[in-house]
């Protein structure tokens, strides 16, 4: 007959005590994934916002309110909230032609999206760290025709 070791103490609620000691850190990371996660979808809209606003300056035919607009609805209709952010048109050729519409072919335009990360985290860890300014920014060249006359008249050789 094997002896149970008499010289053993008894172990109840250790595996308790051990999971009230883990379970804080395992939330922790838990939670910073989730916020890292959240950081990287959010950045992502913000990627293609910016370049879907990039691609309508370079057509030509918008005025930089309207891809304001419409790179803040992109983000809208994304499930983000626009609460806070921002959409500058730069025009990095000629920087005293503010609106797209008016630039030059081939001029380098430059969309800058803006956002709190405060506006679009998940939890409430306001606390704890300092959320960060989003932003990100697309350059295009303007592909904006050249405007061509064509008579009317059919030629004769």
């Amino acid at each position: 007959m094997i002896a149970r070791g008499r010289g053993r103490k008894r172990r109840r609620g250790i595996a308790a005590v051990e999971a009230a000691l883990t379970f804080p850190l395992l939330l922790t990371i838990l939670v910073g994934l989730w916020e890292v996660g959240r950081l990287v979808e959010v950045k992502q809209v913000l990627v293609n916002a910016a370049r879907e606003g990039g691609r309508q300056a370079s057509i030509g035919t918008k005025t930089a309110a309207q891809i304001q607009a419409d790179v803040l609805n992109y983000i809208r209709l994304d499930g983000l909230s626009t609460q806070g952010a921002g959409v500058t048109v730069t025009n990095l050729t000629s920087p005293s032609v503010v609106d797209p519409s008016q630039a030059a072919q081939l001029d380098r335009i430059r969309v800058t999206v803006t956002i709190p990360f405060d506006s679009v985290k998940l939890s409430l860890l306001n606390r704890v760290y300092a959320a960060p300014t989003l932003s990100a920014s697309s350059e295009w060249k303007s592909m904006k025709d050249l405007p061509v006359d064509f008579s009317a008249v059919i030629p004769i050789y």
